[in-house]
């Protein structure tokens, strides 16, 4: 009976010794879960997106209105700068007609060659006289504008009708935005945009003019937009900033996250990574529209509404690899 129990100990112990290695880890579940790649997922939406395009640009002369002598003059003195605001009627400048310049010009000569009193007080009062005879007007602004430029300087001899001063009047200001050419067909006078510059707050402003000719340096179409009245301080002069144009009315349309999409640095596709029904990761190219947000409108493929799509974790990741979504 001893050997009997033995035995049947000793039978029991390997199976006894098997129970105790085994742990969860062996089970189905669990072993297919390490085997899959940890991943953070989002579910496709439909939101609504505004059909705006923000783009680059600066404040520009839309017009200017050229000050001219009105006779043959000399400039006496000029007030103003490029860039300084002046208001209607404001003397920007004043000339003297050649004639009374000279006179005055010829007994202030006069003056310096006196030898004796007589000559000095003749020549005084020919100072005097010629002061009395000087013919000075001003240069007055047409309108309120800004300096655009400033032709000549004091002492300058200039023939009549020569430019003295041009200036750009307030509602010829307008802000220049560079459109990229293939967006041309959606532009129309008339659409509203908001025009930002750094430290100054947004202005409304509207679409006046389509430029014919294209901009040199980046060949984007060059749209003006004119600033609504009272829409915030007087702009200044070449200052750069940005403008978001209303191309149309907002709509609605599937979207996915701005993290789900990524892009291949050779070609330029789009892909993004959705997440099949029985968890493995699918990659498909995408055609993508408007952005708000953090979400892009997806145009193509039309994915099903509550798609989940990979957000954290798909660089580099295998086409048909296992996925685990995790919080």
């Amino acid at each position: 009976m001893k050997n009997c129990a033995r035995i049947v100990l000793l039978c029991c112990l390997p199976l006894a010794a098997g129970c105790g290695q085994r742990t969860e880890a062996d089970s189905p579940a669990e072993s297919r879960a390490a085997s899959a790649v940890r991943v953070r997922t989002r579910a496709v939406e439909t939101r609504v997106f505004p059909d705006e395009l923000t783009v680059p640009g600066r404040w520009r002369a839309g017009g200017e209105a050229v000050l001219a002598a009105p006779f043959a003059a000399v400039v006496e003195s000029i007030a103003v700068l490029p860039g300084d605001a002046v208001a209607a009627g404001q003397a920007l400048a004043w000339l003297d007609t050649r004639e009374s310049h000279a006179a005055l010009r010829g007994a202030e000569s006069l003056v310096r060659q006196a030898r004796d009193a007589a000559a000095r007080q003749e020549a005084a009062q020919a100072v005097e006289l010629a002061r009395r005879d000087l013919v000075r007007v001003p240069v007055r602004a047409p309108r309120a504008g800004v300096v655009l430029r400033r032709s000549v300087e004091p002492g300058t001899l200039v023939a009549e009708s020569a430019e003295i001063l041009a200036i750009t009047p307030l509602n010829a200001l307008v802000f220049e935005a560079h459109v990229p050419a293939a967006l041309r067909p959606r532009l129309r006078p008339g659409q509203q945009a908001v025009i930002a510059c750094s430290g100054e707050p947004p202005r409304n402003a509207t679409l006046e003019r389509i430029l014919p000719a294209a901009s040199e340096a980046d060949q984007a179409v060059l749209a003006w937009l004119v600033p609504a009245p009272g829409a915030g301080p007087r702009p200044f002069l070449d200052r750069f900033g940005t403008a978001t144009l209303q191309l149309g009315p907002p709509r609605r349309g599937l979207a996915v996250p701005d993290s789900a999409v990524v892009e291949d640095d050779v070609t330029g596709e789009k892909r993004l990574a959705r997440v099949s029904p029985d968890g493995r990761a699918v990659w498909v190219p995408v055609t993508l529209g408007l952005r708000a947000g953090g979400w892009t409108e997806l145009q193509a493929p039309l994915l099903t509404e509550g798609t989940p799509v990979i957000v954290e974790g798909q660089h580099g990741l295998p086409d048909s690899a296992k996925v685990q979504s995790v919080p």
